[in-house]
């Protein structure tokens, strides 16, 4: 089942958190803990500020990455650098989410694979599923590091790849794969901003599938909310 809410960026930020507050609660009645996928980007800022007012049982989520550019934590390019700017840092230093909640990808130059194996060992142990996604859509309908016409979007691994030729810079990163993110309970997409209106003409409409609209397949999660400021 899917939503679509359209209104101001400020009243689709509030509700945004207000969904993922409740679909914690909800989640933590049947299981012990919550699996979040967050990304980056100036689009999920708003809504990461939302979240550091609610009171969510922060020692029961773990916080996992949509996606991350294979870069420092610390580096501009970092997905994790602004979550934990905005969310992750006010929630710990309030001492509301343990440290040990949060799982950033660390890159292990040392690795061949960078450190990916490991990070989705830590994912399975952490339960092996996702709980909750919160995605934004790409100006060309890319949702995480699925790329349109990209082997990352034609990929049928089940958790985590790597994408070593990425169109958008920096090429080097690791995405959850298209069959983890839809596999989601939960999810939230984003499209802000006037620059985003031909991403979701391209997801509404009938004549594009996931492959060229990667985004489209947040359409198989099971309770998927569509925000949008576009006319």
């Amino acid at each position: 089942m899917s939503t679509t809410v359209r209104s101001t960026r400020k009243n689709l930020e509030r509700y945004a958190s207000d969904i993922i507050e409740n679909h914690v609660r909800t989640l933590l009645e049947k299981q012990g803990s919550v699996v979040f996928g967050i990304t980056g980007g100036r689009s999920v800022s708003g809504i990461f500020e939302q979240l550091t007012e609610k009171s969510i049982p922060w020692d029961r989520v773990h916080i996992f990455m949509v996606d991350e550019r294979i870069v420092s934590l610390n580096d501009k390019n970092s997905n994790f650098n602004l979550a934990n700017e905005y969310f992750i840092k006010p929630l710990i230093n309030s001492n509301a989410l343990p440290k040990e909640n949060v799982h950033p990808f660390i890159m292990d130059a040392s690795k061949g694979d960078l450190g990916l194996s490991q990070y989705e060992q830590l994912f399975i142990q952490n339960g092996g599923r996702l709980d909750l996604a919160l995605m934004s859509a790409g100006e060309d309908g890319h949702v995480a590091s699925l790329f349109p016409n990209h082997h990352s979007i034609k990929n049928e691994t089940r958790f985590f790849l790597r994408v070593h030729n990425s169109p958008k810079l920096p090429k080097r990163r690791i995405t959850m794969s298209r069959s983890l993110l839809s596999s989601a309970q939960c999810g939230i997409i984003l499209f802000f901003g006037k620059e985003k209106r031909k991403a979701y003409n391209l997801f509404t409409s009938d004549e594009t599938d996931i492959i060229s609209c990667p985004a489209k397949l947040a359409l198989q999660i099971k309770d998927l909310y569509v925000f949008t400021d576009c006319d």
